[in-house]
Parts: structure tokens; sequence; C-alpha cells
């Protein structure tokens, strides 16, 4: 989708454009960085590891998002 799409969805009310909040942002990267370390541990289960590993790509994912235009 293009942006130019992307701003008429906010124009007509269909999404909602969110200011920029530097904690957050930092936050999401924080987390995409550190659950990938605790994804490792061995003692955790399969299921937990997973968890994290996928929480993390989509926390990164989140943070690309909130970057300002």
């Amino acid at each position: 989708m293009s942006r130019n799409e992307l701003d008429n969805l906010a124009k007509i009310g269909a999404l909602k454009v969110e200011p920029y909040a530097e904690g957050e942002y930092l936050g999401l990267v924080l987390s995409a960085r550190n659950r990938p370390i605790d994804a490792r541990n061995e003692n955790l289960t399969p299921e937990s590891r997973f968890d994290l590993a996928y929480n993390a790509s989509h926390a990164l994912a989140l943070a690309a998002l909130r970057l300002p235009k």
C-alpha cells in the first residue's frame, strides 16, 4: 500500500494517525533485542522460546511502523 493510500485512509477516518513517542519506540527496539537472547534459553519449552522469538520480530515491526515520516 502506498503512502498516499495510507494518508487517504487517515483522512477519511479509517486509520488513526498517532504521534511519534520516542519512549515507546525505544522500548520496542529494546524488547526486540532482548527477546532473542531469552529465546536461546534451553530450559524453556519450545513453545515459550518460539513466543519470545516471534514477539521480538513483532516488536521490531511495530517499531518500524512507529517511526516518524
